[in-house]
Order: C-alpha cells, then sequence, then structure tokens
C-alpha cells in the first residue's frame, strides 16, 4: 500500500513534513520509521479507503456514526502537561465495542491524534502522553475486544509516546493490567504506569506525573465534562467547512494559512489587550515577575535578557503557552492564535514595565508633594490626566526621539538621558504636577525622583 499511495501522490508519501513526523516518533531510527509508514498506510487503508490514502482526513472524511463517536467524547485532546507534551485522555466505556462502532472509534483516534499531530510540531518532538480512565461508567463490558486493534492503530501512528496512565477502581483490573505491563518490552514498560483509587486519588496520583488534576475533563462527581471538547470538534469542523478564507467574527479562523484553533488551557499566559484576567497562567506570569523584579530593574541588558528566558523557559515547563486573542474586540467571539517568540519577550518587558510604573504610581501617591497656587501653566507636565498639554507633548516627543538611544544604554547613562529631559521641561518653564488626592480642584507638584521614575 505504500507503493499505492507514492504512485498516486508522490508529493505527499515524499513530503519532508510528512516523513519527519515518523522519524521523529522513532527518534531518528530509519528503519523503525520506515516499518512504521508502511504501517500507517495498511491502518489509513483499513479505515478510510484507498482514495483517501495520500489526502489528510478531515471532518468531512467521517460519517455520521463516527461524528456521534467523535462527540461522545470517548478521545480528548486535554492540554499539556508541565513539560508541555499533549496530553490525550481516552475513556474506553463511551462507545460499545460492536463491530460498527470499533470502526467508528478507530477512525476517531486516528483523526484526534493524527489532527495534534500536524497541528503541532512541538507535539511531534516533546511526544504525547495517554491517560486511560477505566474506571465505574466508563469502565469498558466489551471484555477486552477492541484491545488489539487499538493496539495496532498506536503502533501505526506516528506519535512519540512519552507515557502511558492506566486509571482504575477494580483489583482485578489492576492485577491483570499489572501482568500485562510485566510481559511488555522494557522500553515500553518504562513509559507504562498503573493508578489504582478513586478520582481524587487517581489525580493526585497523575500530579506527581506533571499532569495538572483539572486536565481530566471529569467533574468532582465523575460527571464527563465536553464542553472543552465539543468547542474543540466545532473549530475542526469550521475550518475543514470553510477553511482560511473565515473571518474571525464567525468565530472561526484568522486568515492565516497557518492558523488553527486553539483552546487555552489553565497554565496558558493569556494576553487580552490590557483587559484585566484572573486566568491561572496570567498569576504564575506575574508572581515571577514579581520574585525577578530586582534583579531585573537593577541588571544589565544582558542580564534582562537572561531574566526574561528563564521565565518564558518555566512558563513552558509547566506546560503554559502564550496566547492572543485574533477576534476583532467589538465581537465577543474569541479566536486565541499562539504569540511568536519575540513578540513573547517583548510582552514579558512590558509586564516588567508595567509592575515599575505601578509600584511608581503608588510610591507617588503615598508621597505629598507640595501644593502650586493657581492653575497648571501651558508647559507643565501633567501625570494622571488623559488631556494633553503643550507640555505633555514636549515630553511625549522627547520619550520618543530618545527611545531607542534609552534602550542601548546601560543603568546608569539611561538615569542621565533621563535626568536631560527633565532639564529640558523645567527650561521651558515647565513643571511636573499631578492632581490633589482630595480632588479638590488643587494640584501637587511631583518631586524629582518620582518623575524620574515616571519616565
Amino acid at each position: 500500500l505504500y507503493e499505492v499511495a507514492e504512485s498516486m501522490d508522490p508529493s505527499y508519501v515524499n513530503a519532508r513534513a510528512f516523513r519527519i513526523m515518523f522519524l521523529r516518533a522513532n527518534e531518528y531510527d530509519s528503519k523503525a520509521s520506515a516499518e512504521q509508514m508502511i504501517k500507517f498506510f495498511d491502518l489509513k487503508h483499513q479505515l478510510f479507503g484507498v482514495d483517501k490514502l495520500v489526502k489528510d482526513i478531515t471532518m468531512q472524511d467521517l460519517d455520521e456514526d463516527d461524528i456521534a463517536c467523535l462527540k461522545t467524547g470517548h478521545i480528548q485532546l486535554a492540554g499539556r502537561d508541565r513539560s508541555g507534551r499533549k496530553i490525550f485522555v481516552v475513556f474506553g466505556g463511551l462507545v460499545e465495542e460492536s463491530s460498527k462502532t470499533l470502526q467508528s472509534s478507530l477512525r476517531v483516534i486516528y483523526f484526534v491524534v493524527m489532527r495534534a499531530l500536524q497541528q503541532s510540531v512541538e507535539t511531534q518532538i516533546r511526544g504525547t502522553v495517554s491517560v486511560w480512565y477505566t474506571k465505574g461508567d466508563f469502565r469498558s463490558q466489551a471484555k477486552g475486544k477492541g484491545c488489539f486493534e487499538d493496539f495496532v492503530a498506536g503502533r501505526a501512528l506516528p506519535q512519540k509516546k512519552a507515557a502511558i496512565h492506566f486509571c482504575v477502581d477494580d483489583m482485578r483490573q489492576f492485577v491483570l493490567t499489572n501482568l500485562v505491563v510485566k510481559v511488555m518490552r522494557s522500553k515500553l514498560r518504562a513509559r507504562f504506569r498503573l493508578h489504582l483509587g478513586s478520582l481524587t486519588e487517581c489525580r493526585y496520583q497523575l500530579s506527581t506525573y506533571g499532569i495538572l488534576p483539572q486536565s481530566l475533563p471529569l467533574n468532582d462527581d465523575e460527571g464527563l465534562n465536553l464542553d472543552r471538547h465539543l468547542q474543540w470538534v466545532h473549530c475542526c469542523a469550521m475550518e475543514d467547512t470553510f477553511g482560511c478564507s473565515i473571518s474571525p467574527t464567525e468565530g472561526l479562523l484568522d486568515s492565516s494559512p497557518s492558523a488553527r484553533p486553539i483552546i487555552p488551557q489553565q497554565m496558558d499566559v493569556l494576553f487580552t489587550g490590557g483587559k484585566s484576567t484572573s486566568h491561572e497562567g496570567n498569576k504564575s506570569l506575574h508572581l515571577l515577575v514579581q520574585g525577578y523584579s530586582v534583579l531585573y530593574d537593577s541588571g544589565t541588558d544582558e542580564t534582562k535578557r537572561q531574566v526574561v528566558s528563564t521565565i518564558v523557559d518555566e512558563i513552558h515547563r509547566r506546560g503554559g503557552r502564550f496566547l492572543k486573542n485574533q477576534g476583532e474586540r467589538s465581537s465577543e467571539v474569541v479566536c486565541w492564535k499562539e504569540v511568536p517568540s519575540g513578540e513573547v519577550r517583548q510582552k514579558v518587558m512590558q509586564t516588567f514595565r508595567n509592575r515599575r510604573r505601578q509600584l511608581s504610581r503608588q510610591k507617588v501617591s503615598s508621597t505629598k508633594g507640595p501644593l502650586i497656587e493657581g492653575e497648571p501653566l501651558p508647559n507643565d507636565v501633567i501625570f494622571g490626566r488623559a488631556q494633553r498639554t503643550p507640555g505633555s507633548e514636549l515630553l511625549h516627543r522627547l520619550i520618543k526621539e530618545h527611545f531607542e538611544e534609552y534602550e542601548s544604554l546601560g543603568r546608569g547613562m539611561k538615569m542621565r538621558l533621563v535626568g536631560c529631559i527633565m532639564q529640558t521641561i523645567t527650561d521651558q518653564g515647565g513643571r511636573f504636577l499631578q492632581p490633589s488626592a482630595s480632588e479638590d480642584g488643587r494640584w501637587l507638584e511631583v518631586p524629582k525622583d518620582n518623575v524620574r521614575e515616571r519616565i
């Protein structure tokens, strides 16, 4: 079937992006990769027929039974673990293992796994983590039927299996599975973990392997939560139906061909265009910024770059990504996209500046400067007001003109440049003012140290 596929479309079979998936899955063992590619085409022919051998499978290639099986949540994407590896959760008892539903189950597994691999090179490189949840209502009643087919499909798909977790609550099932593990090849056995107990106990045990408790799409009463999964299915359907021509305002994708629907996970950092957010990933970022703020503010440019790299790496290590909304601000629809690495660094640096500015404002508000008589003069710089005076316009123009020079200087020279800007304002007869905290219409002159921090 490999030769059949190659004769049908050599460009598909010989594409670098396609072949390197198998190399990455087999740690660049060329022989094992070639053998898996042959198994892959055998599986694809078995599931979808010869017509689909040389095309990527989309939602439109699934029939009604397949879609129904997909929507049960039999297999779901559940974010990433703390090492950034994609998590698949499989609920064995959600589909009846008849010959018809078994075929649909295998087609759905193929679709979900290949979709995740084709959308993310990072997933191909870091590998995947599978969690098989076979407890309570999710325990399969098929007495092992379909296990061999699942095993064959798993060997044929080019996913780098970093870890496999089985969650059970039946002692007989635990003993039987443990016996199977003991006869596995050592390489696979080292990646296999078996967990026995309640949902809370299994969550705790999984958390010791970097899988967050919230990753399992289950409520505390062990009811299945399909919200995120159905949203992902909807995004896939819209993408496959309309492609890259869909506008973000329709709740689909942006116009970039490389865009893919992304569902934020707990540890992701969300950039919301200035809107406050209580997302867990954002809290982690702000705590890291707070911890490194002294080192960052007092360090050289090289030190600052190292601090930013450390924070970005730590967010990734925890399984987080940096996402921004690509939807229009006037729309209620949110369409997330990963932020490029260069832009991520800029946003982290901006977070440091925002924190410094916030502390400066708190310091200024707690420092009582002298009251001035009368109204501000035209050349005065007004802090804390939206309207612009000629003095404020001059300050912003000076900052814009000297911005690149400022960024290239060391800390001591930066303070000297700020002092020159302040002197230029005062030479024009300007002062640095802010409204009185009592809101009685009077004005306070801001102390020089606080002016310097604000600039």
